[in-house]
């Protein structure tokens, strides 16, 4: 049986794949800045206009993510990939979160909550260096 691949990008995404070709940038560094601008849930998508933020909030260098839903600590993540950076936190009520940063700036984080039924958030967005 073959295996249907929807090759079809969602509008909302498109403005964001054209980011594609945007100038290479190191991203291995903090602090960060992101911009994201949209969200899907399930299969439904839709434009949002969110700031997250990687920063060392605390004089010992811990790395903090700023977000809509608050502030909490999270870990750099060894890609093995100076290109990319990679943080993962657990927020509140059971929720992990992972921010993947690509050498262009894009920008995807995953949200996955375990309190009540099972879900998965997936925002993309662009990041700078500040």
């Amino acid at each position: 049986m073959k295996r249907h691949v929807n090759r079809h990008v969602h509008p909302l995404l498109a403005p964001f794949m054209g980011l594609l070709a945007a100038a290479p940038m190191a991203a291995n560094a903090e602090p960060w800045t992101c911009q994201m601008t949209v969200q899907c849930e399930n299969i439904d998508c839709f434009a949002i206009d969110d700031t997250y933020q990687i920063i060392a909030a605390d004089h010992a260098g811990d790395l903090f993510l700023t977000s809509p839903a608050g502030d909490r600590p999270v870990t750099r993540l060894d890609t093995g990939n100076a290109a990319t950076a990679a943080y993962a936190s657990a927020g509140p009520h059971a929720i992990g979160e992972l921010l993947t940063i690509a050498q262009d700036g894009q920008a995807l984080m995953s949200i996955h909550g375990s309190d009540g039924p099972a879900r998965t958030i997936t925002v993309f967005g662009t990041c700078v260096t500040l």
